[in-house]
């Protein structure tokens, strides 16, 4: 059972549809990239959604580099591993980058963002980490902070790679011209696909320069989305595995999955800290997605003994990894996976504490029905 930030475990009809190969200018291929667009569009309510075979960060800088220009001045977020990333794919892209530095104990707060730009009047950009697995948090206020960065005349890009499918998140309703995201986190497909969404108002803003790898350029790629092809040779089974995992979103339906992912979290952090275990993060800024804790014994030790039941977390992420594991509640995660791992959890660090399925909210239960799709 694997309970990491990502991959995650996927449903058996994705897993069969991933084994899939085929002519990728075939008007079947075609097919599957229209209906899947259809549905990352219907979901972000975006005007273009843009796969890509690549990992989520190869989705965050196409569309770094399709959004910035060299010597562009941008303000970016970040509260841990996977901000500082961005920010470096950012100064790689030759932006003149001015970081606001967050940790798992802090929030961004409203109007923050605004007093930010009015100090550095030239930024034409906020770049912000939608969630952060690095340590367990998130922006949670998200709408809020990209509608206010909207407001004051910037572009607005959001690294989502393990938020969507998981957490709520939209393009232009919220403000966000372009957020970045991939097939093997909240969506619950395999690995393979990196997805940009791409909301009307941010097609305007993207530089139409050609001074950019081909592969990165978002434009090369919507201009081949009008007749639903990709413009390089595409992973056809991580494509199809993509369709069938979004079907099975739409059958469960993106607000019961959202909730699913909230309240699952928020019972695997109860637990933590009725047992004495630390929690990172507030309530400021939980994720939805990974929750991360400090085990009362070297994580090392703790991710071995769970590996001989079966179980997989990740360790921590950063300088002060060691001290912390980090949880993954991303995709097809459900109160019987919850109750085995909490169980386990408490075996080996001697909590004594025993929960059936039936403990967790109701909300947590998945309908096995959903996974029946048609191919």
């Amino acid at each position: 059972m694997m309970l990491m930030p990502g991959p995650v475990e996927v449903p058996d009809a994705v897993l069969k549809a991933s084994a899939y190969v085929v002519n990728h200018r075939s008007e079947e291929f075609r097919e599957i990239l229209r209906d899947a667009e259809t549905i990352l569009n219907r979901i972000s309510g975006s005007r273009h959604s843009v796969m890509t075979t690549g990992s989520g960060t190869a989705a965050v800088e196409s569309m770094i580099y399709s959004f910035i220009s060299p010597g562009e001045s941008v303000a970016a977020v970040t509260f841990g591993e996977f901000g500082d990333r961005a920010v470096e794919s950012l100064k790689r892209r030759g932006a003149l980058t001015h970081v606001i530095k967050k940790n798992e104990n802090t929030a961004i707060e409203n109007g923050e963002i605004e007093d930010f730009l009015k100090r550095h009047p030239e930024s034409k950009t906020v770049f912000l980490v939608h969630n952060e697995t690095g340590n367990g948090t998130s922006v949670r206020n998200l709408k809020e902070v990209a509608l206010e960065a909207n407001s004051a005349g910037v572009k607005v890009l959001v690294d989502s790679v393990s938020g969507f499918g998981a957490s709520e998140i939209y393009t232009d309703r919220w403000g966000i011209h372009a957020f970045a995201t991939c097939s093997q986190k909240g969506v619950a497909s395999v690995p393979g696909v990196g997805i940009v969404c791409i909301g009307e108002e941010g097609e305007e803003h993207m530089i139409r320069v050609h001074d950019l790898p081909g592969y990165l350029d978002l434009n090369v790629s919507v201009r081949y989305l009008e007749k639903n092809e990709t413009p390089y040779t595409p992973s056809t089974g991580s494509f199809n595995a993509l369709l069938v995992a979004l079907k099975i979103l739409e059958k469960e339906g993106a607000e019961k999955r959202w909730k699913r992912h909230t309240d699952a979290a928020q019972f695997i952090r109860e637990y933590m800290k009725k047992s004495g275990i630390g929690v990172l993060g507030t309530e400021d800024n939980y994720s939805d997605t990974v929750v991360a804790v400090e085990p009362p014994m070297p994580s090392s030790k703790l991710l071995m003994e769970l590996e001989k039941r079966g179980i997989t977390i990740s360790r921590g992420l950063g300088k002060d990894g060691d001290r912390f594991v980090r949880i993954g509640n991303l995709g097809i995660v459900d109160n019987i996976k919850i109750a085995a791992f909490l169980n386990a959890f408490s075996g080996i660090c001697g909590i004594g504490s025993v929960l059936r399925p039936e403990d967790l909210p109701k909300s947590t239960v998945i309908d096995r029905s959903i996974f029946q799709v048609e191919d």
